[in-house]
């Protein structure tokens, strides 16, 4: 069939739209910001950059699309999930096309080993999400280096494909890259951290992914593993996730949540100073500066549980 014919132009219009519509919806670009953050330590130009971004966040979005789907949310980035708006089969198939344009943006770099690190990662994303399934299925809570593991698959993937096409294009010597990676494998599990804390714990949001919704039971938050208690998948009401967030905030939950952000933070700053050291002739100026971004905040006003005392 000619990929030129109205049926297929028309076809495939109709298969992006429910992918456009996500886009639409753009999250922080948090990918894209580390994208031009490491191409100024690799001094990539800025076409290059632009094309490995672009790749990651297509890749990044259809992932998400494909997410709400197992994990039955509603909400993504204040507005209804892609499988809400246009049903499940839509999502699922809308979801494959942004994979496909992800691959079709790096393919114009002309370079076959960027197309296998992008392949490797999406591999390691559904690795990561299969063993995350798998979990928060079941009625045990993973151990924090499964949780760690899965952070590391499943979000950490894009985050490391976007290292390895830079170190592809204009490579730093090992000692450096070594240090890097290690980075953005701990900022893959601070960025999970603070996602799953912010959905439990976090005002401004519970706008963006509608009220606690990981209190519903998956997938398997690290503030229950602190906790101790596993919560099976099943629709709780506002008053319900009030109390589960009054008992674990009482018992110090909270603070211990923070306390293990901070040290996961830490990390990931270790790792950062140590490659600036082994190739300080770079500049890491805008690395340093998106690190400080990331770097998570609470506000008491923002702060559910303190505010939830209050009341």
């Amino acid at each position: 069939m000619s990929s030129m014919s109205p049926q297929y132009t028309l076809a495939k219009r109709s298969w992006a739209a429910a992918f456009d519509y996500q886009e639409q919806h753009a999250g922080k670009k948090v990918r894209t910001a580390l994208t031009r953050a490491l191409a100024a330590v690799f001094q990539i130009d800025s076409q290059q950059s632009n094309i490995i971004s672009r790749c990651v966040e297509r890749k990044n979005t259809a992932s998400l699309i494909h997410d709400d789907i197992v994990d039955e949310d509603r909400i993504r980035r204040g507005a209804p999930a892609v499988w809400v708006k246009f049903g499940v089969d839509t999502a699922l198939i809308s979801g494959m096309y942004g994979y496909i344009k992800g691959l079709q943006l790096l393919a114009e770099l002309d370079d076959v080993n960027l197309l296998r690190a992008s392949l490797r990662s999406l591999e390691e994303l559904h690795i990561g999400q299969h063993i995350d399934t798998q979990i928060s299925k079941g009625s045990s809570l993973p151990t924090f280096e499964e949780y760690r593991f899965i952070a590391q698959s499943n979000t950490g993937c894009f985050f490391t494909f976007i290292l390895q096409a830079c170190q592809q294009l204009k490579p730093l010597p090992q000692g450096s890259y070594s240090a890097l990676m290690q980075m953005l494998l701990e900022l893959a599990v601070y960025y999970r951290l603070v996602n799953d804390y912010c959905d439990i714990n976090h005002r401004p949001h519970f706008d963006r992914k509608g009220f606690a919704t990981d209190l519903e039971g998956g997938p398997k938050s690290f503030l229950m593993i602190l906790a101790d208690r596993c919560l099976l998948k099943k629709p709780r009401s506002k008053k319900r996730k009030d109390a589960i967030i009054l008992e674990w905030g009482n018992a110090g939950v909270f603070d211990k949540a923070l306390a293990t952000m901070d040290a996961s933070y830490a990390l990931l700053t270790q790792h950062y100073e140590r490659a600036q050291r082994k190739c300080n002739q770079r500049n890491f100026s805008d690395l340093r500066r998106f690190l400080k971004s990331i770097h998570f905040q609470q506000s008491i006003h923002d702060n559910y549980y303190e505010w939830l005392k209050k009341q």
